[in-house]
């Protein structure tokens, strides 16, 4: 494979900040992070048999269906894959993965310096991704599990019930947890999303600088993001027309932290402290109470009587047409 663009992937639980990361990235010169891809994690084989034509069949026809489905201009095929190989001089798994990032990239090949993702739960196949990809950087971000939560239950397509979108945050902090102790501490770096919307200069500062760049760089990227500009070069225009990404393209603030205070009743925060306590303090934040996991109590029935909501939830909030509009529901 020739020298090109570093793969990066910033990652995290949804809801999480990855996709305002993931636009304040695409502010730096020569870095082009695309929108969520959201195939690899289930397609992994058929990317290991690529050379094979039904197993690149497949994955156009996957491909392509989740670009249509997100709002992509381009689509993928044969020939343009075959074309792209051809003059990036590369081929096999890697080639594909970078064919696909490159579709909606405003920038020149040549000029890319990083190119990558910000599909979430791509937290949850490091070992695969880094197989495929052994230069790839990894950026994850943290947010508290609580705002998570808050943000999660207002989605059409999120957890349904706050105990599942606890476990939701648990299970990518987990695997995040679990990578550290393999992944070299030069390919990869942890940050919390309040830490950037209350210090944006020094947190952005530090993730460009783990990519390379400067602080006047990060700054410059950071006044791009407050003031819109480079309209139409950062590839999210789209993306912050999507009721769940409508604040993406404000500028930080303080104001985004902390609002579950407000919109959480005391049982759903009770919901999710009681899942992630341990979790919360190994990142760095403090339970408004000191919960005992209801495992621990013996409590069982809990668990599944909060899937049975969450799934039940799930498939009425299907059936809307819209994002969630009615009333918060409370717990139970």
């Amino acid at each position: 494979m020739s020298e090109g663009p570093i793969p990066v992937f910033v990652l995290g639980c949804g809801r999480s900040g990855t996709t305002v990361t993931a636009r304040l990235l695409n502010h730096l010169p020569g870095v082009h992070i695309a929108k969520e891809t959201g195939y690899l994690n289930q397609h992994f084989e058929l990317l290991r048999q690529i050379d094979q034509p039904a197993a690149l069949e497949r994955l156009l026809q996957i491909v392509n269906a989740w670009l249509q489905t997100n709002d992509w201009s381009g689509r993928a095929s044969a020939a343009d894959f075959a074309e792209f190989c051809r003059r990036q001089r590369i081929s096999g798994a890697a080639a594909f993965i970078h064919y696909v990032w490159s579709i909606d990239c405003p920038e020149p090949w040549e000029n890319l310096r990083f190119i990558g993702d910000n599909t979430p739960l791509y937290a949850l196949s490091l070992p695969e991704l880094k197989q495929l990809l052994p230069t790839a950087r990894f950026i994850h971000v943290v947010r508290d599990p609580r705002d998570v939560v808050c943000s999660t239950l207002k989605m059409r397509f999120g957890a349904f019930d706050p105990t599942v979108a606890a476990l939701e945050w648990h299970m990518t902090i987990g695997a995040w947890l679990m990578a550290e102790r393999w992944l070299p501490i030069e390919d990869r770096i942890e940050f919390r999303y309040e830490d950037l919307c209350i210090t944006p200069a020094a947190t952005f500062g530090r993730i460009a600088g783990f990519l390379g760049f400067t602080q006047g760089e990060a700054d410059l990227a950071l006044q791009l993001h407050a003031g819109g500009g480079r309209q139409g070069q950062t590839g999210f225009e789209a993306v912050a027309s999507q009721p769940h990404h409508t604040r993406i393209a404000e500028p930080l603030s303080p104001s985004r932290v902390g609002r579950y205070r407000k919109e959480l009743t005391p049982a759903e925060v009770q919901a999710v402290e009681e899942q992630v306590c341990g979790a919360m303090l190994a990142c760095g934040y403090q339970p408004e109470q000191m919960r005992l996991h209801p495992l621990a109590r013996e409590d069982r029935t809990l668990m599944l009587k909060a899937y049975v909501r969450d799934l039940w939830g799930r498939f009425l909030n299907r059936l809307k047409p819209n994002p969630r509009t009615s009333p918060r529901r409370r717990s139970t």
